[in-house]
């Protein structure tokens, strides 16, 4: 008896200690459940931010090659060179998105200011290469649009994305390009208005080309691009997108084998030149350029062959969208019997509302091609 109750003792302990190992190993098998759940959860809690992230933000390329992550959404942006002002209503019509520029786009872009009136109330934290970090943040833009020699790190530091827009080429593909970048930037609806500009500007280089490649050689008029302030005179030559403007019309840049770049030129050197016709960037009429008495002995001025650019939001004759109407322009000034189906009044027209959004009137179109301010 006691044998047997010494042996029925022996496997009470043996069965308990049996079932503390299985009670172990169950509770091991459900720890590691736990935490392979848990760490899934947390693999999938990153999963689903890293996708809300991606979801919210896109990567573009700008004209430095930089990528750039930007928001999917941009309804509000900042541009330190008004003059880039154009390309931002090129694709965004009446949507203006301007909340920062500089302040001199009230001075000097009278046309912009008509046409986006809102424009005077924005903020101005950009001031030539200096910039007002603190001001600029407080217009909490989206994204901002830079040059080189702006404050891009101090910018980029504040938290806000930047796409450069430095035209390194000096051409008509940097125009177009920065436009279609400036699409990307700011969403489906601009980058297809983009598209829209790309299509429009190569269908005129197409209709002018196609006509002027036939054009020989000395028959091409000899033509100089310049631009007048006071009593100063400066020339377009070669590597500049008015150079190609010239020979896709079918002229000679007078210029272009003694000036690269662009670069202020004596009365002298334009008596040597002696053009058959000149382009005029600026009001030539405030200028005390016409007023000396050797430009009256230049052949395009006795010829009366002087034409003075358009201007309107931007200058035509500058890096600006409205190039895709100077060059319309500009063939039907220089070969007037070759392009005689180019109606320049009806093209402004169309592409103020096309792009701009913006209905001219018959007075407006006239004060655009003179080169004059708004009323």
């Amino acid at each position: 008896m006691f044998c047997g109750l010494s042996e029925s003792k022996g496997m009470d302990i043996n069965m308990f200690k049996k079932l503390k190992a299985k009670n172990l190993i169950t509770g091991l098998v459900i720890l590691c459940m736990i935490l392979v759940t848990g760490c899934g959860n947390k693999s999938s809690s990153q999963s689903v931010s890293s996708n809300k992230q991606s979801q919210s933000t896109k990567t573009i390329v700008d004209m430095d090659g930089n990528s750039v992550k930007v928001p999917v959404k941009v309804t509000k942006v900042a541009t330190s060179w008004p003059g880039f002002c154009n390309a931002l209503f090129t694709v965004s019509g009446r949507n203006n998105k301007i909340v920062a520029t500089s302040p001199a786009i009230k001075k000097s872009y009278p046309w912009a200011i008509k046409l986006y009136p809102q424009l005077k109330n924005i903020s101005y934290p950009f001031n030539g290469e200096t910039t007002n970090i603190e001001q600029l943040v407080k217009s909490k833009p989206d994204v901002a649009f830079l040059r080189k020699g702006d404050s891009i790190q101090k910018v980029k530091e504040a938290g806000i994305p930047v796409v450069m827009i430095d035209y390194k080429h000096n051409s008509i593909e940097d125009i177009i390009n920065s436009v279609v970048i400036t699409g990307k930037v700011l969403g489906e609806n601009e980058y297809k208005k983009a598209e829209q500009y790309k299509d429009y500007f190569n269908k005129n280089i197409s209709k002018v080309s196609s006509i002027t490649s036939k054009i020989p050689e000395n028959e091409r008029p000899k033509v100089i691009y310049l631009s007048v302030q006071n009593e100063s005179i400066s020339v377009w030559g070669k590597n500049m997108p008015q150079n190609e403007t010239i020979n896709m019309v079918g002229a000679i840049n007078e210029a272009a084998n003694e000036i690269d770049g662009y670069k202020e030129v004596s009365m002298e050197q334009m008596l040597k030149w002696n053009p058959d016709e000149i382009i005029v960037d600026g009001n030539l009429k405030k200028s005390k350029v016409a007023k000396n008495p050797s430009w009256n002995q230049l052949k395009a001025v006795k010829d009366n062959k002087v034409f003075v650019s358009p201007s309107g939001i931007f200058s035509w004759a500058r890096l600006g969208t409205e190039s895709a109407l100077q060059l319309l322009w500009m063939a039907k000034n220089i070969y007037p019997q070759k392009f005689q189906d180019i109606d320049i009044a009806k093209e402004t027209k169309y592409f103020y509302k096309n792009f701009f959004g913006y209905e001219l009137k018959d007075d407006e179109v006239k004060e655009i091609l003179n080169c004059e301010n708004p009323i």
